[in-house]
């Protein structure tokens, strides 16, 4: 009995075994794990072609590249799928020169680049790609360059705004030309040059200047303020002016005159005066010697085209037109930073000096200097000399003189309100004046042109009072050392209600001592500027 329990026992502990083993095979397909077989691992692959290197990872299947990091010299590659069995740690030994190490895990990469080492990495669906180049030593070098340009640009800048401060104008400009000319770019520069080529009176190539430095900073604010200012100042303009003169115990003037500027093309201005003048006077001596009244009008015309030449200098030929004279003039000007000589040669200009001129078709002949120069920040000097020829109509050589015209000015001021004194000479001495006859055998002069000599001080304030609208004062007193002395003054009032016009208002009190009176003069008047 024993014998069969024990058979029967083992007989059921074998069934349950075999039907055990048969779950465990019919589950195996369904059941998660890892396969039976291993799985593919990449494939490593390393090359070195002379000035580049290539590391490169394959699977067998499609594999993606999920992550590519860059840090500093690190590059960092992690995979969809894992790296298996791939052996890595021979790849710096085979990459010398472009990779230090390599740490890697189960599904990725670290790469530790030499110095001086660009990697590209390329990702498809086999694996990846990097390749190494050494490019970065002559970006190295290049921004090396860039680094040595941008401190040269510096000092250049710097050793020419030093020249500028220092009155050497010419050679900042040169340096700063060289400057835009190799560095386009460079704002700072631009700017600078503009200011400079302003200075030294070249207007037209100051604001070529701001617009090269606008152009690389359009909406800096000092640059377009300063090509405004520069626009208005010099820019196209017409004016019309009307002033009323009344000359004690003579004549009463009213004139009207209508100035202009145009700009042309190759840095050519046109400027024209056109002025009609309406005279009432009850006693004026004519032509031939008698007094009467004279109430007229007459006109006179300039017309004048200038050239500015490229180092400052400027040429000027004028006509003049009047209804008994028709004159030409010629004048050539030199210009730097602190000073402006002019020398010129008038022929037969309308000259409307003397009362009797007016009447009877006057005319100058006239050879003169002029100078002009900043002593310093506060002290100005000017002075001319010139030699005239005075006439009428029909008699060209009436009387001749020499003028001296100086005037030392300080600024007492420089902030507003700018408020200078001044010392001004005005002096013409008279070596020839002609006589003629009247009608009763009296001699009488055709133009009364007198000897004087007149020293003046002279106080001036200036300031704007409101936006867009500024005053100007000048109170003094005037010594005729050859004729009659008394105090001059004039006070001015300009408003600009637009950017293109302005509106003005003026009024003044001196003597006639050019007519040889001494009789003081009253005017009174005002303009109209429109910018264009």
């Amino acid at each position: 009995m024993a014998v069969c329990r024990r058979r029967a026992v083992f007989s059921a502990s074998r069934k349950r075994v075999f039907a055990l083993l048969a779950l465990l095979v019919a589950a195996t397909p369904i059941l998660p794990g890892r396969s039976q077989t291993p799985p593919s691992m990449a494939q490593v692959e390393v090359t070195r072609e002379g000035e580049r290197a290539r590391f490169v990872l394959r699977w067998p299947g499609a594999v993606a590249t999920e992550e590519i990091e860059r840090r500093g010299r690190e590059l960092t590659l992690r995979f969809s799928r894992p790296l298996g069995g791939v052996a890595l740690d021979s790849v710096p030994g085979r990459l010398q020169g472009w990779v230090d190490n390599v740490l890697y895990g189960y599904d990725s990469v670290l790469l530790v680049l030499a110095a001086d080492v660009v990697a590209d990495v390329t990702a498809d669906r086999s694996g990846v790609a990097v390749t190494f180049t050494k490019e970065a030593k002559s970006l190295r070098a290049a921004g090396a360059a860039l680094a040595e340009r941008v401190a040269q640009r510096r000092l250049d800048y710097f050793r020419a705004l030093t020249l500028l401060e220092s009155g050497q104008a010419r050679e900042a400009r040169a340096l700063l030309r060289d400057r835009a000319q190799s560095d386009p770019r460079d704002a700072q520069s631009s700017a600078l040059l503009a200011q400079t080529e302003e200075r030294l009176g070249r207007w037209r190539e100051a604001a070529a200047a701001y617009d090269a430095a606008l152009a690389q900073t359009p909406d800096d604010p000092s640059l377009i303020v300063g090509k405004a200012r520069l626009l208005h100042e010099n820019g196209d303009r017409a004016r019309l002016d009307s002033d009323w003169q009344r000359v004690r115990g003579a004549d009463v003037q009213r004139i009207q005159r209508m100035t202009g500027v145009m700009n042309l093309p190759g840095s050519n201005t046109i400027t024209y005066t056109l002025e009609n003048r309406r005279v009432d006077v009850d006693a004026a001596i004519r032509r031939d010697g008698a007094t009467a009244p004279f109430h007229g009008a007459r006109q006179r015309m300039e017309f004048a085209i200038a050239h500015d030449w490229p180092e400052g200098e400027r040429s000027t030929l004028t006509l003049h037109a009047a209804q008994q004279a028709l004159g030409v003039g010629l004048t050539h000007a030199w210009k730097d930073e602190d000073s402006e000589t002019r020398v010129g040669l008038i022929w037969s200009e309308p000259s409307f000096a003397f009362l009797e001129g007016i009447i009877d078709g006057g005319r100058r002949d006239r050879l003169f200097v002029q100078h002009e120069e900043r002593l310093s920040d506060r002290w100005n000097l000017s002075f001319a000399v010139g030699y005239n020829r005075y006439g009428l109509s029909g008699a060209a050589d009436l009387a001749r003189s020499t003028s001296v015209e100086g005037a030392l000015r300080y600024v007492l001021n420089p902030e507003g309100p700018l408020t200078s004194v001044a010392y001004l000479l005005d002096a013409e001495y008279v070596g020839r004046r002609v006589q003629w006859e009247n009608a009763q055998g009296q001699p009488f002069a055709p133009l009364p042109a007198a000897t004087r000599e007149v020293h003046a001080l002279q106080l001036s304030v200036e300031d704007w009072i409101a936006d867009y609208v500024r005053y100007s004062a000048q109170i003094g007193y005037a010594y005729d050392r050859r004729g009659k002395s008394g105090p001059q003054g004039a006070v001015s009032l300009a408003w600009e209600p637009l950017d293109a016009l302005e509106i003005g208002v003026r009024a003044s009190h001196a003597r006639s001592t050019a007519r040889g009176t001494a009789s003081a003069v009253n005017a009174a008047g005002g303009y109209l500027l429109w910018r264009y």
